[in-house]
Parts: structure tokens; sequence; C-alpha cells
């Protein structure tokens, strides 16, 4: 056995010391990072767990419907708003994939299908379908989507609009009555002119009919007396006597004037009834309900009907000019809507030239042509003008530069309503102050207008 000696033992022994020490030192080290590492697990822990809770808390407080889906769809959780929508227990799932309870058109399809495949498309958009609840009601809702980042599962955003579409629906039927209100109206103003109109070509329509009378008795008188020298020639042959009672009569009578006048007489009476039958036919077709579906719409004859209608209005105040395209095509749209814009315009224009006190000649300009696929309508006068801070707000509601009670500042705001919205159409306007107003509208020929449902 080799022999250690003692300095050797003794260093072998520091060392061995000093490593024990080392080791103690490392070892306690190491048991405070653990304990540190252990503390903010702890903290990290309790943290996520407050998150869980105030997530959850978000989840289900959300008034919208919220669910999550797997990556084959499922439903994996639902929360209140959810199953209160479907007509189920709340913390309870549906059995069943979300594509089977989502409805709709088929632009809803294509919709919820890009955001399901094997490569989804996710923005911010939405659209609006139905979910089917456990009553088999189809419920309309506002539908958006979008991925959690987390084994393919997907939240998806359900708002039921009922509420909403019933808003709509009686705010749709509320302006309805309002422009039908406001043709009535209208229509009210410009009775008395109407009534003018149509009394003038029966006045005469009347006259012509009493002169026939006239004149039928006074033919019957010289019948009377031909049937007289017919039986006497007959019968005695005293033909001198009643030869020269027939040329007294047919003096009297002024057969040649009757001859020559009855035509005359006859065309006026057939062209006052004209006057009256397209007067009455124009107020007929100006003051029918607005139709609910759209029909091929002849622009020139709306044009026409409305100046028959308001022809009253602006006699006195200016002359019209009309530069209407032949055969202009027809567009898809609600005549009844086209006639309030065309009357709006033209009594607008009317107001402007009558405010124009240095303007002795008003004109009103209506010209139609056909632009590509648009049919294009101008109406312009050389009124008073627009300046440019007001040309900003013309189609603004209730905004007016009319005295109080004298304009309602709905006119401009129905007709860019009409134009824009219900026929997918524009409207501009080009003005300077005491250079008159020009209002251009284009409308699709080929567009299919929103329907008034």
């Amino acid at each position: 056995m080799q022999k250690i000696s003692y300095e050797a033992l003794v260093s072998r022994l520091d060392r061995e010391k000093r490593a024990r020490l080392e080791a103690e030192t490392l070892l306690e080290k190491k048991s405070l990072e653990v304990y540190q590492a252990n503390q903010s697990l702890a903290a990290s822990t309790a943290q996520i767990d407050r998150e869980r809770t105030l997530l959850s808390a978000v989840f289900d407080a959300r008034p919208a419907a919220l669910i999550l889906t797997s990556s084959n769809h499922d439903c994996v959780r639902l929360n209140p708003s959810a199953c209160g929508l479907l007509g189920i227990e709340v913390n309870t799932v549906p059995d069943t994939s979300l594509l089977n309870l989502l409805t709709g058109s088929a632009e809803t399809r294509r919709w919820i299908e890009a955001r399901t495949g094997p490569n989804p498309e996710f923005d911010y958009s939405t659209i609006d379908g139905a979910i089917s609840n456990t009553s088999g009601e189809e419920i309309p809702v506002r539908i958006s989507c979008s991925p959690i980042g987390h084994d393919d599962m997907c939240l998806w955003i359900l708002i039921d609009i009922r509420r909403h579409l019933a808003i709509e629906a009686e705010k749709s039927a509320l302006e309805q009555s309002l422009n039908q209100a406001q043709k009535m109206e209208a229509l009210g103003t410009l009775a008395s002119g109407v009534a003018h109109e149509i009394n003038t070509p029966i006045q005469y329509v009347g006259d012509n009919v009493r002169f026939f009378q006239e004149v039928h008795a006074e033919f019957s008188g010289l019948l009377k007396t031909y049937d007289a020298l017919r039986d006497a020639a007959e019968k005695h042959g005293i033909l001198e006597e009643l030869a020269a009672e027939v040329a007294r009569h047919r003096e009297e009578c002024d057969i040649d004037f009757l001859l020559e006048d009855t035509p005359t007489a006859l065309e006026q009476s057939l062209h006052g009834l004209r006057q009256v039958a397209t007067i009455v036919s124009a107020i007929r077709e100006f003051s029918h309900p607005g139709e609910t579906e759209t029909t091929p719409v002849d622009i020139n004859s709306v044009i026409e009907t409305t100046l028959s209608v308001s022809r009253n209005s602006w006699k006195t105040i200016t002359e019209i000019e009309k530069e209407l395209q032949p055969d202009l095509p027809t567009v898809m749209g609600h005549a009844g809507d086209l006639h309030q814009v065309i009357l709006n315009l033209i009594s607008n224009a009317a107001d402007a030239i009558n405010e124009d006190k240095s303007n002795d000649e008003g004109l009103i300009r209506i010209s139609t042509r056909e632009v590509a696929d648009d049919i294009e309508i101008l109406v312009s006068d050389n009124g008073s003008g627009i300046s440019d801070d007001v040309k900003s707000r013309i189609f603004d509601p209730f905004f007016t530069t009319k005295d109080p009670g004298k304009g309602t500042g709905q006119g401009l705001a129905i007709v860019y309503k009409i134009v824009h919205v219900k026929h997918g159409g524009r409207i501009t306007v080009e003005s300077t102050p005491e250079s008159g107003t020009t209002f251009k509208i284009r409308l699709n020929k080929n567009a299919e207008p929103a329907s008034l449902n």
C-alpha cells in the first residue's frame, strides 16, 4: 500500500473541502433560482387564471352571439347570447357543425365557404345570412369570423338583426309614405292650376257643343221646309212660293258659313278633349303610388308627364325648352320616384328663376341622351345660381336657403336618395352665382335598382 505524505493528505482534504463548499454554494444558488422560478410560475399561473377568467367573463357577457368552432367547424363553446339565439340551455353545445346551422343566399354561402376551405380567407368583412334555431326558425344574423391562432379554431360572431331589419322596413315605409305625401302636397298646390288648365279646353268644347245645338235647331227648320216643299210639289204643284221660302231659309241659316266653320269647330272640340285626356292621364300617372317592383321606365315619358302636371306652377315664370333624344332606351326603375325627381328639379329651377328679380326671361332646359351604358338627364336654369358654400350642402336633409315656411329642405335630399340609393345612379350639380344651375343625372340602363320591399 502506497503511503501518502502528510502534506499531500492535507492538500487533498483542502481540495475536497473547497469542492464541497463550491457544490453547496452552487446548490444554494440553484435552490434559490428554483424557488424564484416557482414563484414566477405561480404568479404567471395566477395571471393566466385571471386572464382566463376575464376572457371568459368577456366572452359570456358579449351581447353578440359568439361561437367557437374546431378545425372541422364543430361547435366547441357558445356564450349565453349564442345559446339564447339557438334556443338551447346555457353552457350546452349543439352536436353539429356550425355550417349546418347557417343559411342564406348564394352570396352568403360563397362568403362562408371562402372562410372554411383549406386556405381560408379572413378579413374584417361581414355578411348577412340566417341561423336555424331548435324550433326550425331561421333568424336573420350579421356574420363575421376570425381565426384565434390555436388548433385552426375559429371565432364566429353572429348579431341578431331582426330588430334592425324591422326598423329598416319601417323607415322604408315611412320614406315611401313621405314621398307619396309630397306628391299629394305637390298635386294639392297644383290643383287650382290643373283645374284652370282643364277648364279652358272644356269651355270652348262647351261653346262648340252649344253652337251645334243652335245649328241643329236651324237645320231642323230648314229640313221641315224642304219636307213641306217636297210634299207640296207632289200634291199641288206650287213650287214657286215654296222655293222662295227655301231660299230665304237657306240665307238665314248661312249654309256656306256652317259648311266652312263646322270642321274647325269639330277640330277644336277634339283638340280640347285630347288636352283634357292628356292632363287627366298625367295626373293619374303622377299620383299613382310608388311601385315595389322595378319596371322598364321611359324617361322621356316621365318628363312629358311631369311637365303636363306642373305646367301651371312654372308657365308664368319661365319658358321650358326640351331636347329629348328620340327612341331613348328605357331604364329599369321606379317610375313614380323618377316623376318625383323631375318635379323636384323643375320646381327648384322655377324657384331659382323667380328669386332672380333681374331675370325677365326665365328659361329651363331639359335634355336626355344615351351616353355609353347610361341615360343622361340634364335640367338647367338661368336663375340665381348657387354659391360654393351652399353647393356642398344642397343634398343634405332639411337644408334650405328659403325663408321659413317656404321650404322643408327635403326636395333635393329625396332626389339624391332616389337617384343614388334606389337606382344606383349619380347626380351632380354645376352652378355659379348669377349664372344659373345645371343638374346632371346618370342612370345605368342595364342596372337593377334596389327593391322597395
